[in-house]
């Protein structure tokens, strides 16, 4: 068990144009380097931090300047036995790209080893214009049978957004089977899973979800609540679970789409909260225990 620790600072800048410039200078600097487990996308007015030797996985989703985004990380089990995070797997395979040749990497692939199987997850970054406002972020996972038998698989995607980078003030929404919606005023973001339609589902005030994923024992999403049902306002999380029976040299794939609308700050703003992200690395003020 370990605690981590983010720390969050506004802090006051009087020249936004010079820091603006620094900013973008820095972005295409550090979105060319990673360290160990930690990779940085940019892309026009957006950009995401991953760590994937870390339970938090993605975080740091910052459009126009502002935060939205503590964590998404994804858990695993294979059968009835407790779930892991996947970054307990080995991840030797990982590296990000710049797809779009503008000199920023926007693209993350990540290789996760397993005994018999292997999950493969593909990240890209697609950033609206400067003003915009809107910001998207694909993921397409890929989950291989290596074994010799069919494989009884269970995958969860976990997801605490932050809108507006506080936690007590959204509300969440499943809109059907296969969409969520989480906003608070004018800001929203929201998550489409393409294919396939998860087996379960969850929205709950954090930490609920969390610490079943992380407390030993097989977990199955409550399905709740219902489509249309607005949970909130409050410090909200949602989940989805896919169980699927893989069959010898199968891969079962998942895609999905999250798109973030409605956030346009001052200019000054955002360099601010871009050089805290990239330089500063300072942390919400926050303690999470992880298991």
């Amino acid at each position: 068990m370990y605690f981590h620790t983010r720390l969050h600072s506004t802090l006051t800048m009087r020249n936004g144009f010079i820091a603006g410039l620094f900013v973008i200078g820095m972005m295409g600097f550090c979105a060319q380097r990673s360290f160990a487990g930690t990779f940085t996308l940019v892309d026009d007015n957006s950009l995401v931090d991953f760590d994937t030797d870390d339970q938090l996985n993605a975080f740091n989703w910052i459009v126009e300047g502002q935060d939205q985004l503590f964590q998404q990380g994804f858990w695993y089990r294979v059968g009835n036995v407790a779930e892991q995070s996947l970054h307990t797997l080995p991840h030797p395979v990982e590296g990000a790209s710049d797809t779009n040749f503008d000199g920023n990497n926007d693209t993350l692939f990540v290789r996760y080893n397993g005994a018999g199987f292997r999950v493969e997850v593909r990240y890209v970054l697609d950033g609206g214009a400067p003003g915009s406002g809107t910001s998207d972020l694909a993921e397409q996972i890929s989950i291989t049978n290596l074994g010799r038998s069919p494989l009884d698989f269970h995958f969860f995607q976990y997801s605490d957004f932050e809108i507006f980078g506080t936690a007590g003030n959204d509300s969440a929404v499943f809109n059907n089977a296969n969409s969520v919606r989480q906003f608070e005023g004018a800001m929203t973001l929201t998550e489409t899973v393409v294919a396939p339609v998860p087996s379960h589902r969850e929205i709950a005030f954090f930490d609920t979800t969390r610490v079943k994923l992380n407390d030993a024992v097989a977990t199955t999403l409550s399905d709740s609540p219902p489509d249309s049902f607005v949970l909130g306002p409050g410090d909200m999380t949602w989940a989805y679970q896919w169980d699927v029976s893989i069959p010898v040299g199968g891969t079962f794939q998942i895609s999905k789409d999250k798109l973030i609308t409605g956030v346009i700050p001052e200019p000054a703003t955002f360099a601010l909260l871009a050089i805290a992200g990239l330089l500063l690395g300072l942390w919400r003020g926050r303690n999470h225990l992880f298991g």
